[in-house]
């Protein structure tokens, strides 16, 4: 079982600035990309949560710096939101991040030869977590939709969203993680 304070002190401690640099950094691409990305068959995926989850991989935060994480990317979400509510995105990424930290940090090592599947796990969890708890907010709560909208929305978005941001975690961990503990 991986411990959290073990595995920083094997990799290194980065200074709290370059922390904040790698983390401005990562939700500015991910923000980039969602606002050029185009949607495909109707869904844009979500970048910032992508690399906000990445981002909490590659540091491993304390919950307090965690759900700092969430809300500073639920600040630029809301200004490259589709949605009718941007707002909901200062609720729904905290809630997301802090399900990524603590997979991150408590969930056992899944890897095959050293090869690290916790990426994927903790980046669909946070993904499904965000875009579950914006669905619930804007369909029942905001537009007062049934509930048959709010499951089709979570089938035909949120699932589809979270297996692309799975793949985008899992394939730039490594290489990120080489490149910044080096």
């Amino acid at each position: 079982m991986s411990n959290p304070v073990v595995e920083q002190v094997i990799i290194g401690k980065m200074s709290k600035t370059k922390e904040i640099a790698v983390v401005a950094f990562l939700i500015a691409i991910g923000a980039v990309l969602r606002m050029f990305s185009p949607a495909i068959l109707g869904i844009t995926p979500n970048f910032v949560i992508a690399m906000y989850c990445l981002a909490i991989l590659l540091l491993r935060p304390r919950i307090g710096m965690a759900l700092g994480i969430g809300i500073v990317a639920g600040a630029v979400s809301m200004i490259f939101s589709k949605s009718p509510i941007p707002y909901l995105n200062l609720a729904t990424e905290p809630a997301g991040a802090l399900v990524c930290a603590l997979l991150a940090s408590y969930l056992p090592e899944f890897s095959i030869k050293n090869y690290s599947f916790k990426p994927s796990l903790a980046t669909l969890m946070g993904t499904l977590v965000s875009g579950g708890l914006y669905v619930v907010l804007n369909f029942r709560l905001a537009l007062n939709l049934p509930v048959a909208a709010m499951q089709a929305a979570f089938v035909g978005v949120v699932i589809p969203v979270a297996v692309i941001n799975m793949v985008i975690a899992q394939a730039l961990y490594a290489p990120v993680k080489k490149f910044l503990y080096r």
